[in-house]
């Protein structure tokens, strides 16, 4: 091309990895739509935080649970009427 001229060209992006990613393309200088993409990606950042939050704790009630709720009963070796670790009554 000769200096002056203008003319188009694309290209593609493609992840042939192990890991999936998330890209974006801007205008370097606008502003707004960087901005735009870091809220974004914060947002989704959040989202992922509260979502392994949420896992760790299944019920959603957000407090740690009471080893002594998880305690077998005093006294109890095996035999009827144990309680086992995860809540249950044999």
């Amino acid at each position: 091309m000769q200096y002056g001229e203008t003319g188009t060209r694309s290209f593609e992006v493609r992840n042939e990895g192990l890991f999936e990613f998330k890209y974006a393309i801007c205008d370097i200088t606008n502003e707004e739509e960087k901005q735009k993409i870091k809220e974004e990606r914060k947002r989704e950042a959040d989202e992922r935080l509260n979502g392994a939050k949420e896992e760790d704790d299944p019920k959603g009630k957000g407090k740690k649970a009471d080893p002594k709720a998880a305690a077998p009963a005093k006294g109890a070796k095996g035999g009827k009427g144990e309680v086992v670790p995860d809540g249950t009554q044999i």
